[in-house]
């Protein structure tokens, strides 16, 4: 009798643990899957360049994989309509929390890159040379009224 309560009492604690770490394993290697195929439509190309921003925004504190997942889970969170049927590994996956933590100008700095992603993709890696040549041509005409109205 003992052998079959301790039997049932391993068991128990066994499903437990996979239940709480072998689900969530499962949910990521699934949903991450399905998040890059929408967030990345490019192919891994693509993936690389947001990889190189995210490391230039944190200054190459945390490994590709650690910034992938909070690249997919935020991002993750605005495409996907909760309302919409999703499936159960996606759902999962999204409402778990982030493995890494920004700090608050790292947070900002990522909001304002990644806003409108994957429209404003484009802007961010590939910068005009004309835009940034007709910048440094324009003078900056300031009259002494519009100076001494601003610093007054």
């Amino acid at each position: 009798m003992i052998y079959i309560l301790t039997a049932t009492v391993v068991l128990l604690v066994l499903v437990l643990v996979f239940w709480k770490k072998g689900i969530q394993l499962i949910a990521e290697h699934k949903a991450t899957k399905d998040l890059e195929r929408h967030l990345f439509p490019n192919g891994d190309e693509q993936k690389q360049k947001v990889l190189k921003i995210m490391e230039n925004i944190t200054g190459n504190r945390f490994s590709e994989s650690m910034l992938m997942d909070y690249f997919l889970k935020i991002k993750g969170l605005q495409i996907v309509n909760m309302n919409d049927p999703i499936d159960f590994w996606t759902r999962k996956y999204l409402m778990t929390p982030t493995k890494i933590r920004l700090n608050y100008f790292e947070q900002v700095k990522f909001y304002e890159t990644f806003l409108n992603y994957p429209d404003d993709m484009k802007k961010i890696i590939i910068p005009s040379k004309e835009k940034e040549e007709d910048e440094k041509d324009t003078p900056l005409i300031f009259s002494e009224e519009a100076l001494s109205k601003r610093f007054a």
